[in-house]
């Protein structure tokens, strides 16, 4: 007999997973469960949970020959979001000559794990699901996670999948006998609330430059180098930069939920809001660390920094071979390591902040100190970082002592709320520029996209013009034409003037041989 209903489940492989069909039959013989399919020990176990949350529901459990494949059956399959769609297949299969005919059976991605009680336990690694379900052709998902409004409403119209919230196995079931019959409503959804930071510059003395600086290279995504005395304020600064990063857009909230749920930070994954989004690399952290993490499928540091700031602190302090992962990471957006014969990739799209001292004795920039360091050991100091991760920072910052700190108390300064006002601006021109370039939301991020590039003709044409160009690197004129471009938004112009680009060149002049932005006493 031709089934009314296929039923998908989800498993989760790291941050990709993939579907699989679950098939129930129900036959005369000695009473027994048994799956196949290369189930793992959590999905034997899943007979138990299902046996007890069937009974729970007042559904009457089958003392027949039961029967349960997972396909494909060359898959290993061990997890618990495999609970849900077995226990709808087993309904499905005893309730099968009640069915309400269908010509075409009715392709359902169902993932969640049940509790004794038949509740469906939320969890952020079913979020996955939607895409497997579009890549499976199913018409309808059912998962324990609230989605937003507005991003329910893209995966309708850009997948074709409707989106269900899945709360306990009598609501699973009864909204599956409805799809068959087309009777099927959808439950409305609502996202939650969004807390903005509160304080990011107020409690900061001075340093008015560098906060306008920062504050523009967080609304652009610009990677960003402070170097200067020890105790001016450069890790301070570096610490605050993710207050200032935009809220999610709801396709950078489903990666992050992703991502923190197969970390297994599942209270943190099912608010990503809420999540501080600033990861900060020990000197210590080895390349398999920042790569992937201490489980089979859990994602590094570089994918826990995804959409936030990573921030190296004393850069120059890190082992060469890390800060080479670094600048791969960076460059390719995402990280990738093999475990157990199988390649898991994350997406890691992070802000890179570093600080450094501008000499080994750190009198370096002091006007009040003499620098003690000879030519040989400035270039020792700086070749630790190495050329190819300099020209990765968009803009390096010298942060100079500051005088008089008693008059900076008293004198004026602007709150967070104009900083974060002037962020917002720029962000919302840069989404619109680019909202249908993948994986681009901002200026600092087109290396990852020509598209984007393509996007900044008339940008392009007026950065042509100006003097000394031909001696700078491809990715040096890139890098001061997008942040031109920012400083523009910043400021909300349409129009990048020239002095945009000669404080974009300004920026990124030091690191590369322009050690001595101080004289030498």
């Amino acid at each position: 007999m031709t089934d009314r209903i296929r039923i998908f489940g989800y498993i989760d492989k790291g941050y990709f997973g993939h579907s699989v069909m679950v098939e129930c039959s129900i036959r005369n013989g000695f009473p027994g469960f048994d799956i196949t399919g290369l189930p793992g020990a959590s999905v034997k176990e899943a007979r138990e949970r299902v046996r007890c949350a069937l009974r729970s529901c007042d559904f009457k459990f089958p003392q027949s020959r039961i029967l349960v494949n997972l396909s494909p059956a060359s898959q290993s399959k061990d997890s618990t979001l495999l609970d849900l769609p077995l226990a709808c297949s087993i309904l499905c299969a005893m309730n099968r000559q009640k069915e309400a005919f269908c010509p075409d059976p009715v392709s359902i991605m169902i993932a969640g794990e049940l509790t004794l009680d038949g509740n469906v336990l939320q969890s952020p690694q079913t979020v996955g699901a939607l895409e497997a379900a579009a890549n499976a052709g199913c018409r309808v998902c059912m998962i324990p996670v609230s989605i937003p409004e507005a991003e329910r409403r893209r995966i309708l119209e850009e997948k074709g999948i409707t989106v269900i919230r899945a709360l306990n196995l009598t609501q699973v079931y009864g909204i599956c006998c409805d799809l068959i019959c087309g009777t099927a409503q959808l439950m409305e959804m609502t996202s939650d609330p969004v807390r903005r930071k509160s304080v990011v510059f107020e409690d900061i003395i001075g340093l008015d430059e560098e906060k306008k600086t920062l504050a523009m290279a967080a609304g652009g995504f610009h990677s960003t180098l402070l170097f200067g005395p020890p105790g001016v304020g450069k890790t301070m600064l570096c610490s605050r930069m993710h207050l200032l990063l935009p809220d999610y857009t709801d396709h950078e909230r489903d990666e992050v939920t992703r991502i923190l749920g197969c970390a297994e930070l599942n209270d943190i994954a099912l608010r990503p809001e809420m999540r501080e989004r600033m990861r900060i690399l020990s000197h210590d952290c080895t390349q398999t660390q920042f790569v992937s993490g201490s489980s089979a499928k859990s994602p590094g540091e570089g994918a826990l920094a995804h959409m936030g700031t990573l921030v190296l602190d004393e850069l120059n302090k890190f082992t060469p071979k890390l800060l080479e992962t670094v600048k791969d990471t960076y460059d390719k957006g995402y990280t990738q390591s093999t475990r157990s014969g199988e390649v898991l990739t994350y997406p890691a799209r992070f802000l890179l902040v570093a600080n450094m001292n501008a000499c080994s004795c750190g009198a370096l920039g002091d006007p009040e100190s003499v620098c003690t360091c000879t030519a040989q050991k400035l270039t020792s100091h700086w070749s630790r970082i190495g050329r190819q991760l300099l020209e990765r920072f968009d803009i390096r910052l010298p942060v100079s002592p500051q005088k008089d700190m008693l008059s900076l108390i008293s004198g004026p300064h602007k709150d967070d709320a104009y900083y974060i006002d002037k962020v917002s601006l720029a962000v919302d021109r840069q989404r619109e520029r680019y909202r249908y370039i993948e994986n681009v939301e901002y200026n600092g991020q087109i290396h990852y996209s020509t598209s984007a590039l393509l996007k900044l003709n008339s940008e392009i044409s007026l950065f042509n013009r100006m003097e000394n160009r031909e001696i700078l690197s491809s990715r040096s004129q890139i890098g001061i034409i997008a942040l031109a471009r920012t400083i523009a938004d910043y400021d909300d112009r349409a129009d990048v003037r020239e002095e945009d680009f000669l404080r974009a060149a300004e920026l990124r002049r030091y690191g590369l041989g322009d050690y001595y932005w101080r004289s030498l006493k």
